[in-house]
């Protein structure tokens, strides 16, 4: 019997028992596991300064790569000659050279360049999958005595890099544009994979909602760009014109949660707007079905996975013009389900026709992430010799 061909992700991010980061990525390993003839392997990219071993996750086995990172943050972008002999041997080690036939790297540093290390030694599809709007990761120095030097070498670099790989995926069309923006983006190939949703976890559970509220609900952490203040203010709004049977239920933590509380006290908001603790990633299904609205107010957003799974649930889903998410909304729903950033009397109104309507908003099945993993394997790229 032949050996299975193997199909290799390196990755920076993939979930564990306590963390579930990366969620997406076990999702689409998940998916090519199901539905393709591939040896599916997953190597976890982390610092040489993590502590993290090997382990399996849901059946999955995790191969833990540390690279030498600090050199990268200092004269970003500069990919060692340390870290490129020890991928070279950690697939030698590990037999992955024998009937290799892809590498997905997710995201464009450390994985892209990694991907292209391999590469150089053996005969292999690789393909850089770019979920972020600053997908050359321009925001990530850490010196900022050196930032303008920094974003320099990384962005040359990095595009050099990109445009040694044989398939740029983005997961927008946002992103792709994002990319172009840039005038030595040259990529042999390009294709947008949208984040699909796994419907084994994200549905309708058909349950009766016997809450006597309106419920609008958001999961995102409080970082200035998810903008939750634009839709406390909303809510604020809509209970100032006496819409008072209507809650505001918001799940996440960071530097703006304090500052969001604080404006949720000092304008008696308190019976209005909550926030609650987070849930444990099996457990979100179970906030989508309770609410009847989700909304996102991020302006700076290449394709929401938390938007994805509400839709999956049967509930209209909210979010801001121009973003990844906005191009998967019909023409006929754009002046529902569109809202303009920043801007609180905007989503205010936008709520408002939703809390009027009060519908649901079927699902397009397009979206499972098993049909959009299918329609990706049948792009022409994977039947190619190159």
């Amino acid at each position: 019997m032949e050996d299975k061909k193997q199909y290799i992700i390196i990755s920076p991010f993939f979930p564990n028992d306590t963390n579930h980061a990366g969620s997406y990525v076990y999702d689409q390993v998940k998916s090519l596991i199901d539905i393709t003839n591939y040896d599916i392997k997953v190597i976890k990219v982390v610092s040489i300064f993590s502590n993290e071993k090997d382990y399996i996750f849901r059946g999955i086995k995790v191969k833990i790569f540390r690279v030498f990172d600090l050199p990268f943050f200092i004269f970003p972008g500069i990919f060692n000659f340390i870290n490129s002999f020890r991928i070279k041997q950690f697939f030698n080690k590990h037999n992955y050279l024998e009937n290799l036939d892809v590498i997905h790297a997710h995201v464009c540093y450390p994985s892209a360049y990694l991907a292209n290390v391999v590469a150089s030694i053996v005969k292999v599809k690789t393909i850089a999958q770019h979920h972020g709007i600053d997908a050359l990761q321009l925001l990530n120095g850490r010196l900022s005595f050196l930032t303008k030097l920094q974003k320099e070498i990384l962005k040359n670099r990095s595009l050099n890099q990109l445009n040694k790989i044989g398939l740029n995926l983005s997961v927008s069309n946002r992103v792709r544009l994002a990319l172009h923006s840039y005038s030595n983006y040259k990529p042999k190939n390009e294709f947008i994979l949208y984040n699909g949703v796994d419907r084994d976890k994200f549905y309708n559970t058909n349950s009766v909602k016997t809450h006597d509220k309106y419920l609008v609900g958001s999961i995102a952490n409080f970082w200035p760009i998810k903008d939750h203040i634009s839709l406390i203010k909303a809510i604020e709004l809509l209970v100032l014109d006496g819409i008072t049977d209507i809650q505001l239920k918001l799940i996440g933590t960071g530097e703006k949660l304090q500052f969001c509380k604080n404006y949720v006290k000092n304008h008696n908001l308190s019976a209005f707007v909550f926030f609650e603790n987070e849930r444990s990633h099996v457990l979100i299904n179970s906030f989508y079905n309770e609410i009847d609205l989700f909304v996102l107010s991020s302006y700076y957003e290449a394709s929401a996975c938390v938007l994805m799974e509400a839709w999956a649930t049967e509930i209209p889903i909210l979010s801001i013009k121009n973003q990844g998410f906005s191009e998967l909304i019909p023409d006929y729903e754009i002046d529902n389900l569109l809202a303009d950033e920043k801007s609180p009397i905007s989503l205010k109104e936008k709520i408002l026709g939703e809390y009027n309507r009060k519908r649901s908003y079927p699902f397009d099945e397009k979206y499972d992430i098993k049909n959009t993993i299918k329609e990706f394997m049948n792009y022409s790229f994977f039947k190619s010799d190159d």
